[in-house]
């Protein structure tokens, strides 16, 4: 009987833990792998780790949020006080290191933090409001998931156009495969589709016009459209809607891969 008392009160312990991690699973890749991209390309260093440290807890912060302001449901209600410690230790190291980002970069490094902070406002606004899964606020997320690469570039003494360069070809990647998931999703409820192929046409249309106009980074993008339009011709059943996330991970890793060799 105790025995069975302490496990069940440990599980109780864990359980609220396990439910504060963002629910978004393709934000972790749309977060994380610029930011080791950008760290690979730029090198390590005291304002380009900050910003990575900041970033990520900054994004760990999302889910405590949304649970603190009842945006979870009733049941997610029970780990509100776990949510709201957790909320506070992110939001700290949040601020942390964005402050010592902020205090040891550069002009330029100091300039994009505070673009940084505006994105990120504005994401956790729209996330308080209930609004972030309509796809205007998802496109909006890959802007501030994907603009840490910028600090984290210029920290590295990387010049301005070519980190704006590296971003702009995350946000086309991004958001050809945020369209894709959504494609794939309106297929399994054969609701139509046709902005989600406009948007993805459209976004090849950029690639090719900036790869044409001495863009040629923008390039690396392939495997993240061909995977984009992959989906969008021969979407999975629902059982296998999990492939989707890595197929696109998949394609991703490829790019970044391709990035780091280019640049």
């Amino acid at each position: 009987m105790a025995t069975t008392t302490f496990s069940n009160t440990r599980a109780d312990a864990v359980t609220p833990a396990a439910k504060l991690k963002p629910k978004e699973h393709g934000a972790y890749a749309i977060l994380g792998i610029p930011i080791a991209t950008s760290l690979l390309i730029a090198g390590l260093s005291v304002p380009g780790v900050c910003v990575a440290i900041a970033s990520v807890t900054g994004f760990l912060a999302h889910e405590p949020l949304l649970i603190a302001w009842g945006h979870r449901g009733s049941r997610a209600q029970r780990s509100t006080p776990a949510a709201t410690r957790r909320l506070f230790v992110l939001l700290a190291l949040t601020l942390l290191g964005g402050s010592l980002a902020f205090l040891t970069g550069s002009t330029a490094v100091r300039i994009s933090l505070l673009g940084c902070l505006g994105l990120a406002t504005s994401s956790f606004a729209l996330a308080v409001a209930g609004n972030h899964r309509s796809l205007l606020n998802q496109l909006w997320g890959v802007v501030g998931l994907s603009v840490p690469c910028v600090p984290i570039l210029l920290a590295g003494a990387i010049p301005i156009h070519q980190a704006l360069e590296i971003w702009t070809t995350w946000l086309i990647g991004f958001a050809a495969t945020t369209m894709a998931v959504r494609g794939v999703i309106a297929a399994q409820k054969r609701t139509p589709r046709t902005i989600h192929w406009v948007t993805i046409s459209a976004l090849i249309l950029l690639m090719l016009g900036l790869y044409s106009s001495a863009r040629p980074l923008v390039i690396v993008t392939l495997p993240m459209l061909t995977m984009s339009v992959s989906l969008m011709i021969w979407p999975p059943p629902a059982k296998h809607l999990k492939r989707v996330g890595w197929t696109l991970v998949v394609g991703t890793v490829a790019s970044a891969v391709w990035m780091i060799i280019v640049v």
